[in-house]
């Protein structure tokens, strides 16, 4: 007999490809909470695949996971009403690993030493002591936890538009524990499971346990030591976590144990690194690990347990007044520091503790009573009920186009495009100067476009746009023009650009008109996110230009012949170099303290420029400050440092324009006095400059606008005396290099 079951999140026939796949929708013939689902899975021969699963039925919806197998997989959902079937229906999808894209690797270390048990309650453990506490325990627990990670991840970027994508874990053939009847049922239950490393450290119980790398003892003295003994662990290991691999690891940590005598979890860290270049590791002490499911039938109860856990174990964060609370905690927590070796940083959902109430959300229909929150649970429904416990888009998108998250079906897109940060600038139409537009961009696509906070209608991840532009007039009948206005600009590849106030952007045009004539000059640059994020329209900089034509002593103009890029932990400018001798900085000429300026910058290449060639294109490199640059010439020659893990901003001329200049501003509070802003300046192709361009004062490095004079005559002033530099060129920047 048929049953009235929709699914709302997975279609007949469907290809899928991770091997837990989390399955939503509703069961109109349901008529109360005690009603549940059992979902058979079967392959085309009609052999049992898995056991049979329970899933419970709330307010007519339901919400289940499902572990597939590799192929077609035939599932039967029936409807149970007071002990009896009153229906089913079936649903089949294929499942097809992608063995191509690199896994998750799932780690676990254990001291040299170690007891090869983890904390538990005593009200856990019932008739069999070691049920939830032993070796076996944690592996069974850590295998379903990744899985479940696996799922809510493919389910959460399948809602935003991304496709059913997620990375897949590490597998082995090895005995199954996905399920309660493997436990002690006789039969074959070899399985293509997620495997699980034991990683054998070379530090003790005591050792791992030490109060004074502990991470939540506010007076511990190296707090971030245990990732490093994980890391040292796993390099010693080999195999898939030799640097060369650049593995992505999930790594828990058995020893941690919760000190009642010391109120402190011992042994425990949650930290999370990327390192595209070596081992990236997202780490989590087991101190939780036993309010965790080991098999899918566990998972609801884990997750509607409102048992207190009592003193013998840690209450982590104050948060785990309950033991579904600790799961959410200890589950939720371990994925946010994956998702920090994926590259994720602190963003909303996920990366913000999200997980904290609403981690269950996306397994159950229904939630349980809160201890933290005081709150009783509720009936789930997705898109209307509030789930922090999910990926931020921006975490989504950057997830999209790694290869660890790729569909066959995927466009790949090159590196440029990859590291491309969306563009906002203030522009005019020719020939209409005084019409100033807001022109956002992005080589990836605009995916979300937000003002003060609130996001605009269009474009979207499903309609996404290369470009945007607003008038001053559109602007300002909408938002009132004496409060700051802040711009987001999201883009496809998940890189994202913040204004802090776009009416400094119109104070600030982005374009030059020459006295005399109809020649407009455009400018085009990148900030940091200090000045992007800033309202505050006094910052220390010192303001600068150079041309790529300077006068002489002599009065004549006289061309660049090579530019000096200097980069070290910051991009510390540039020196431009004329043929008559003279040579101009891009950034200050003396410091705030009047004594001549000399530019760092241990990864310094000089970039010769033979005549007759351009300068076609500059890639400026930053994470939260300017850390990079690199020019490209029309020769295709390049020069110039970037930093391998740090993201680029591309500054190019439009299609009938060139470069014949850089402008920018550096931070002249002391110290590095580094660059925060860095511009290209534009003119017209089949133009020649009038000469009176070169005797502008803003298009000049005079005394960056201080009012001051330094002490230093004009050979010393930028600072850059030929000894200071390795007249070699240093080789295209494939090794990283330490901060």
């Amino acid at each position: 007999m048929a049953a009235n079951i929709a699914f709302e999140n997975i279609s007949d026939g469907e290809t899928v490809h991770q091997r837990c796949v989390l399955i939503t929708g509703q069961c109109i013939s349901s008529h109360s909470d005690e009603d549940f689902l059992s979902i058979t899975s079967q392959d085309e021969a009609a052999s049992i695949t898995f056991p049979v699963q329970n899933w419970p039925i709330s307010n007519r919806r339901f919400k289940a996971l499902v572990i597939l197998s590799p192929g077609t997989n035939v599932l039967t959902f029936q409807h149970n009403h007071n002990g009896l079937a009153t229906g089913s229906v079936g649903l089949s999808l294929s499942y097809i690993p992608l063995l191509q894209n690199p896994p998750l690797h799932l780690a676990i270390m254990v001291a040299k030493d170690s007891p090869l048990t983890i904390d538990c309650p005593p009200h856990k453990r019932g008739g069999i002591s070691s049920a939830h506490s032993d070796l076996d325990a944690a592996i069974n627990k850590f295998r379903m936890t990744a899985y479940m990670w696996q799922a809510l991840t493919a389910e959460d970027m399948r809602s935003k538009g991304l496709g059913r994508r997620s990375f897949r874990v590490e597998e082995e053939w090895n005995a199954e524990t996905l399920s309660r009847d493997f436990l002690h049922a006789p039969g074959n239950h070899m399985r293509s499971t997620a495997k699980i490393h034991l990683i054998r450290s070379d530090k003790t119980v005591a050792e791992l346990r030490d109060a004074n790398i502990a991470q939540q003892n506010r007076s511990a003295r190296k707090d971030q030591e245990l990732f490093k003994y994980f890391e040292i662990a796993l390099k010693a290991h080999g195999g898939p976590f030799a640097s060369s691999a650049r593995p992505v690891v999930a790594g828990l940590v058995l020893d941690s144990a919760y000190s009642m005598e010391q109120d402190l979890i011992l042994g425990h860290a949650a930290l999370g690194c990327s390192n595209p270049s070596g081992v990236s590791l997202g780490m989590m002490g087991s101190h939780l690990a036993y309010s965790w499911p080991r098999f899918l039938e566990e998972v609801p109860a884990c997750l509607m347990d409102t048992a207190v856990p009592g003193d013998s174990v840690g209450n982590d964060n104050g948060q785990c007044g309950s033991m579904w609370e600790a799961c959410s905690i200890g589950q939720g927590a371990f994925l946010h520091e994956v998702g920090h070796a994926f590259g994720a940083p602190h963003t909303t959902g996920i990366m913000a503790r999200g997980y904290a109430q609403d981690w269950p959300k996306n397994f159950l229909s229904k939630t349980a009573y809160c201890s933290h929150t005081n709150t009783e649970g509720a009936v789930v429904f997705d898109r209307e009920t509030k789930n922090d416990a999910r990926w931020d888009l921006s975490d989504a998108l950057s997830f999209k186009v790694q290869s660890h998250f790729r569909l066959p079906t995927d466009q790949r897109l090159d590196g440029e495009v990859l590291a491309a940060e969306p563009g906002v600038q203030v522009a005019y139409e020719e020939e209409e100067a005084e019409f100033l537009r807001l022109v956002i961009s992005c080589p990836a696509q605009i995916v979300r476009l937000q003002f003060n906070g609130t996001t605009e209608l269009a474009p979207t991840v499903a309609v996404p746009v290369s470009k945007l532009q607003f008038t001053m007039d559109e602007l300002e009948s909408r938002f009132d023009r004496s409060q700051p206005l802040t711009l987001e600009v999201l883009g496809m590849n998940g890189k994202s650009k913040v204004v802090g106030n776009v009416w400094k952007l119109f104070s600030q045009v982005s374009f030059i008109r020459v006295p005399g004539s109809s020649v407009m000059l455009q400018k085009r640059s990148c900030l940091s996110e200090k000045y992007q994020r800033s309202t505050d329209n006094n910052l220390k900089s010192w303001d600068w230009a150079v041309m790529l034509q300077e006068k002489g002593a002599d009065g004549k103009l006289t061309p660049a012949t090579m530019i000096d890029s200097r980069v070290g932990c910051v991009l510390d400018g540039a020196v431009v170099y004329f043929k008559d001798g003279h040579k101009t900085p891009c950034g200050p000429r003396w410091t705030p303290g009047n004594r001549p300026h000399t530019f760092g910058g241990h990864a310094a290449q000089k970039v010769k420029i033979p005549q007759g060639v351009d300068v076609v294109k500059v890639e400026v490199g930053h994470n939260s400050g300017l850390n990079g640059l690199r020019f490209h010439l029309s020769d295709g020659t390049a020069g110039g440092y970037l930093y391998k893990n740090s993201p680029s901003h591309v500054l190019e001329p439009a299609a009938n324009e060139k470069i014949v200049g850089f402008y920018g501003r550096s931070d002249y509070t002391g110290g590095f006095c580094g660059i925060e802003e860095f511009g290209i300046i534009t003119a017209p192709k089949d133009v020649e400059l009038p000469e009176i361009v070169y005797d502008l004062p803003e298009l000049q490095n005079t005394d960056g606008g201080t009012g001051t004079k330094g002490n230093c005559g004009d050979d010393e002033s930028d600072g850059t005396a030929d000894e200071m530099f390795d007249e070699t060129d240093h080789e295209d920047g494939d090794d990283d290099m330490d901060e």
